[in-house]
């Protein structure tokens, strides 16, 4: 071997070519590819040539370019030789759209629903879990690898969508919303397929679960199919509130992704960790996206019932939210205690995020009630600028009555969570089947009482069906202002109650305090802290 190949450094013992490995890199640009190899590379790569190579992948792409082809041929040879005369690129394009819907909405959410299973079958976690990869990472990697194949789903129909504007009576911007919007359905509904994979994670429940996954699939599927047709047969040039409402829908759903695939990891990870702060971080990112977005719409064109959708809609986030909190521990190990904040002003702003199920309900409750002050005071602004009385739907009525829905049932799930022991695994699941019991009990046994008390005749609202979510909130949007002021009145009591209950048995998760990492940690940490290249430094 020749001397310049032995020469190097002699502290390390390697060549000098071969110190690019071992250094830290020169260049800002190699800190970015060498920081973001570290967290993104491994699973990826193994997820994606996993799925690639599958046999799935392979029949269901080969069945949508040989679908896209004969439909092709078929449209064209049915419609000359008026294809040249007549416009049809709106009939065209709702057969392609079909067609990229059913790899896009059904086969890749549920192929990454039983990806995600089949690490629980093949009792891979164990093997995860003492690597260097994070459960975020493995649910990110799952998560890249479904979107990469919407990529390559999308990729390989593009060319076919062009020749849809080529026949004219579509514009692109109808294209490119039909397209985007899709995109938006199936990367919610897998990073949702992911979730619940993650969280059934016992056999006989990923069964059923499976099956709820796929009937979900093709419901949305053939809503999507109805709204796709009518967006078609009605489409108009609108790309700049077009272009807008995608902006503001794209930034909604890219904070709901992050809360749904965060809780997903924390599902699969070691349950002493603290995953409640990052959620709830999460859950504030999109509670302000949301209320935002809902404002400069209701800005732009008052309309009331946008803001009790919106409303709505953000109820039922956070009530799911809100029941997977009541079945949290509690419990943090020793390491992710040193990460909680030791100053006073820490404390006072973030105790809130600390983990515990009673924080959790007051967070969320103290969060949704803003967004619904917010909005009453937004139409209250705006019926006195335009000296309007209020119309059918109040705002105030309905935000009213979903804040006492969400105090009370959520509530009550975390108060039902107290009688199960904090060993207990699988709580998650366990509050979830309790809010779903909790929910039929107070909605089919007033119903039933009433049936029986009127001889099984049609019966008018009272005030025993104020526990009825869908009949309270039809009696207020109908207008119906006396009787939704009746199921408001019973249900702030049980609200009130239930709350300063929950408020009450809280204090025991506020007792958790920071503690400092032992000397032994703390030596072994801080060489390891001074070799780290930070991208993000200047």
């Amino acid at each position: 071997m020749s001397t310049s190949t032995l020469s190097g450094d002699q502290t390390s013992g390697l060549p000098a070519r071969f110190h690019y490995l071992t250094d830290p890199p020169a260049e800002r640009w190699q800190a970015w590819w060498a920081w973001a190899s570290e967290r993104i590379n491994p699973i990826v790569v193994k997820e994606v040539r996993q799925a690639l190579k599958s046999k799935q992948f392979s029949i269901s792409f080969g069945l949508t370019l040989l679908a896209a082809l004969v439909w092709t041929v078929l449209y064209v040879v049915f419609s000359v030789p008026r294809l040249y005369y007549i416009p049809s690129g709106s009939a065209l394009l709702s057969g392609y759209l079909l067609i990229l819907a059913i790899p896009l909405m059904i086969i890749i959410p549920f192929g990454a629903f039983r990806s995600m299973s089949a690490e629980t079958d093949d009792s891979t976690f164990e093997l995860l879990s003492i690597s260097g990869l994070s459960a975020v990472q493995i649910i990110g990697g799952k998560m890249a690898s479904s979107c990469l194949q919407i990529v390559l789903y999308l990729s390989a129909l593009a060319p076919c969508i062009v020749l849809t504007y080529v026949l004219r009576r579509v514009d692109l911007f109808t294209i490119g919303f039909l397209l985007l919007t899709s995109l938006y359905f199936s990367v919610v509904e897998t990073a949702v397929a992911l979730a619940l994979a993650a969280v059934t994670r016992v056999r006989m429940l990923q069964i059923v679960t499976s099956v709820g996954v796929l009937a979900g699939l093709f419901g949305l599927f053939f809503t999507w199919m109805s709204i796709m047709f009518s967006t078609i047969a009605t489409a108009r040039d609108s790309s700049g509130e077009g272009g807008v409402t995608l902006f503001a829908v794209g930034t909604i759903l890219a904070s709901l992704i992050a809360v749904i695939l965060r809780a997903g990891a924390a599902a699969i990870d070691f349950p002493a960790e603290n995953h409640s702060t990052p959620i709830r971080v999460r859950l504030l990112v999109f509670q302000s996206l949301l209320t935002f977005w809902a404002l400069l719409a209701y800005a732009a064109y008052p309309f009331e019932p946008t803001l009790v959708l919106v409303l709505m809609l953000d109820a039922a986030v956070l009530g799911v939210a809100g029941t997977l909190m009541a079945g949290e521990r509690g419990i943090l190990s020793p390491r992710a205690q040193r990460g909680l904040p030791k100053t006073f002003a820490g404390r006072l702003f973030k105790t809130w995020f600390y983990p515990g199920a009673g924080l959790g309900y007051v967070f969320l409750v103290c969060l949704f009630a803003a967004q619904a002050i917010t909005f009453s005071v937004a139409e209250m602004y705006h019926k006195a600028a335009t000296s309007n009385v209020f119309g059918r739907e109040s705002v105030t009525m309905v935000s009213c009555l979903l804040v006492c829905y969400l105090v009370f049932y959520v509530g009550l799930t975390r108060l039902t969570m107290w009688l199960v022991p904090r060993t207990v695994p699988f709580r998650q699941l366990i509050s979830v089947v309790a809010a779903f019991f909790l929910l039929t009990l107070f909605h089919l046994v007033p119903l039933a009482a009433e049936y029986y008390w009127n001889n099984f005749q049609s019966f008018d609202y009272g005030a025993i069906q104020a526990f009825n979510i869908f009949w309270t909130l039809a009696e207020a949007i109908d207008g119906n202002n006396a009787e939704a002021a009746l199921g408001l009145g019973v249900m702030s009591v049980g609200a009130v109650c239930v709350f300063f209950i929950n408020l009450a048995l809280s204090t025991r998760d506020v007792m958790l305090v920071r503690i400092a990492a032992p000397p032994r940690i703390q030596q072994e940490e801080q060489p390891v802290q001074a070799q780290v290249v930070d991208p993000f430094a200047d």
